[in-house]
């Protein structure tokens, strides 16, 4: 039985998953084009992100537990910061829209750096879990979304120097790697029972979280 925890899990994946594919879209038709085309698209992706995030960082809350609350809160914090990032990316595709480009800019690469950083606090967490194909995946993915976080700062920082070429080829870079991590987190919250550590004897002790025996 599904918790009401796991589902905002899932759901706040998801809407990862969707947010980071928009964002991507929009980035590459920007670079491909050497235009603001596609920037709107840019924008709707980081605010579907956003509410991913936090969608995630209340069902960690609701879960959250004596026995969990180490591991938990590097989860809680990161997806709130995550969440502030994408907010902070909004705002300044936003600004840029309206004709401050630098200023737009600026905001942009800060909000980057503030995702990448939750990310990495996610990715940290999971390494406190115990050992599981779950957890492995959710290293994975948190680690590719931090990546791709950071990239999209330091694309930015190009522009702000007026390298714009290279600057759009690390955000098209940067873009892409998200979304390859947010589909690997979406693998994790839905994979179905583990195989491994059959010496245990006992049926859900490989569990990281109760989403992992979803399907049981």
């Amino acid at each position: 039985m599904i918790t009401h925890g796991d589902d905002l899990l899932i759901s706040g994946a998801w809407l990862l998953g969707l947010g980071t594919l928009v964002g991507a879209i929009g980035q590459t038709r920007q670079t491909l084009t050497g235009t603001n085309l596609g920037k709107d698209l840019v924008l709707k992706g980081n605010v579907i992100e956003a509410v991913g995030n936090s969608l995630q960082a209340i069902g960690r809350t609701k879960m959250l537990n004596s026995e969990n609350e180490h591991s938990e809160t590097y989860f809680i914090f990161g997806a709130w910061l995550e969440a502030a990032g994408n907010t902070a990316n909004a705002v300044g595709i936003d600004i840029q829209l309206n004709g401050s480009e630098e200023e737009g800019t600026r905001t942009d690469a800060l909000g980057s750096g503030i995702q990448g950083l939750g990310a990495t606090f996610e990715a940290f967490g999971a390494s406190l879990t115990e050992a599981t194909f779950s957890r492995s995946l959710e290293i994975k993915g948190n680690g590719l979304i931090a990546a791709g976080s950071f990239l999209e700062s330091i694309g930015n920082i190009f522009i702000l120097n007026e390298k714009r070429r290279m600057g759009e080829q690390i955000l098209l870079l940067g873009s892409w790697t998200q979304v390859i991590g947010a589909f690997i987190l979406i693998d994790a919250f839905s994979i179905g029972p583990e195989p491994e550590q059959p010496e245990k004897g006992k049926e859900g002790l490989n569990s990281h979280y109760s989403y992992v025996n979803y399907y049981a």
